[in-house]
This record gives structure tokens, C-alpha cells and sequence, in this order.
């Protein structure tokens, strides 16, 4: 892998990523210790330089200031978390979508949660959650070109060691160790989104994991306040909604 020796941070996660997650993909990636958001900055850093097929892209920051979040909002992430935006190039026919992908990302990033003992679920679409508390989100976005799928998107948030607010909940405060390793977090995120293309080329094992891991059976309606039972996913990754004889499927990105 290609290391930017003017970033120790790098430089370590590197190392943690060579050494636990072997992969035929070499990361380019880049840390900025303060940010305004990763997003933009892999925006600009596509525009300048793109995404080569076998050489994925992550723009890390050790603090971000505006965080983008599902719908625009703003996302708290102080020093201490694994803030990160990362581009993969990807030429696909099947028919993929950004919800999809979100789900496939917070199911690979799971997958290493719950393999040091923390029962994590998801909060469809994006967010993971510990005894009801947010612990990370996930912001995918597809681009295609001529129909095709060609560069897969996404930023994650990770509560690691940081400050979190009340709803929020960190790694640190879960498994009680008196010191976190951000660098092996961050590896982790990195290979949570490389898993997450075997999700999508399994759909139907993605969506029945996923089902399986969701927070609740139940969804609240914002507008009205309805409650709704969670019958399930459908082959595009939208909740199916019931409510007495009344059924509706409810997609997270329009």
C-alpha cells in the first residue's frame, strides 16, 4: 500500500489493515487532522485525482466541524472517532441503489462489532445502535454513468474514544478499556466497506442478515405519529410497513 509518510496516523492504519485484512485492493488514503467534512474533501480530491478500478480512495479526520449526516444534517464528531468518506470504483449491470449499499456497509461494520461481544443493531436505514443508543451512521451515495454503476460512496461515523451526546454511545463506554486503538478502528471501517461488495453480490443473504439485526419491529411515522409494524425488507432494502389492513413499503433515499 502506498504510504503518505508525512501522516503517522496513516502510516498506522496501514500497518493494522496489511497485517489483519489482507486484500488484493491497495488504499490510497489521506488524514486531515480538522476538516470541515470528509465529504467534501473526497469530492475535491476525486475531481483531481480519479478513482482507479483496483485502488479504492479514504480521506480520514482525526475532527470534523459540519459532518454531513443522512438529510443534510449535521453530524457530531469531535476528536476520538473514526470519521471517514471512502470511493470505490465498481462496474456493475445489476441493479444497486444507495439503499442498499447503506445497509450492506452497516452490516459488514456489524459483523466487527459483534465480534468482540457488543450486541449492535440496525436502525434502518443507516445508523447502528447499542441498547438504543447510536454508536455510528452510515451515508452511502451511488454514481453511474450510461445506467451503469461505477463509484460506490460512502462516510461513516464511529464513536470510538470521543465525547458523544446523549443519544450517542461510544465503543470506549461499551467494552470499558482505558484506552482505545483509533488506527485498528479505522482499518476496521475500511474493511467493513470492502465486505460490504460480497453483500451485494448476495443480495438475498444481505437482506435476511440484516432483517435479523434490526432494532425494532417497529416504526414510527414522523408526519403523524402512526405506528406501523415492521413486516420486513423488500428486494430493494425498503421497509414493508403494516398497519391493520393496511400495508406500504417506505424508501429511505427519494
Amino acid at each position: 500500500m502506498n504510504n503518505q509518510k508525512s501522516d503517522r496516523g496513516v502510516g498506522m492504519i496501514y500497518r493494522y489493515h496489511k497485517l489483519n485484512h489482507p486484500s488484493p485492493r491497495s488504499w490510497r488514503l489521506m488524514l486531515k487532522p480538522i476538516c470541515a467534512s470528509t465529504e467534501i474533501e473526497l469530492s475535491n480530491w476525486i475531481a483531481e485525482k480519479p478513482v482507479k478500478q483496483s485502488q479504492p480512495i479514504a480521506i480520514f479526520s482525526s475532527c470534523q466541524r459540519f459532518a454531513q449526516g443522512q438529510a443534510g444534517r449535521i453530524w457530531h464528531a469531535p476528536k476520538g472517532g473514526v470519521w471517514v468518506s471512502a470511493a470505490i470504483k465498481r462496474d456493475c449491470r445489476c441493479e444497486n441503489n444507495s439503499q442498499l449499499y447503506g445497509l450492506a456497509v452497516a452490516l459488514a461494520l456489524v459483523e466487527r462489532i459483534e465480534r468482540i461481544g457488543v450486541n449492535v443493531k440496525i436502525k434502518w436505514p443507516n445508523d447502528l445502535l447499542v441498547e438504543g443508543q447510536k454508536l455510528a451512521g452510515i451515508l452511502p451515495r451511488l454514481f453511474f454513468r450510461g445506467g451503469e454503476l461505477r463509484l460506490l460512496r460512502v462516510g461513516v461515523g464511529l464513536n470510538v474514544s470521543n465525547n458523544v451526546p446523549k443519544e450517542g454511545i461510544s465503543l470506549k463506554k461499551i467494552i470499558v478499556e482505558k484506552t482505545m486503538n483509533i488506527n485498528f478502528w479505522s482499518s476496521e471501517v475500511l474493511f467493513a466497506i470492502e465486505r460490504s461488495l460480497d453483500f451485494l453480490d448476495n443480495q438475498k443473504f444481505l437482506l435476511i442478515q440484516v432483517e435479523q439485526r434490526l432494532w425494532s419491529r417497529k416504526y414510527i411515522e414522523k408526519e403523524t405519529g402512526y405506528h406501523w409494524d415492521i413486516k420486513g425488507l423488500d428486494s430493494s432494502g425498503r421497509l414493508i410497513l403494516r398497519k391493520e389492513d393496511k400495508e406500504k413499503v417506505l424508501s429511505a433515499y427519494i
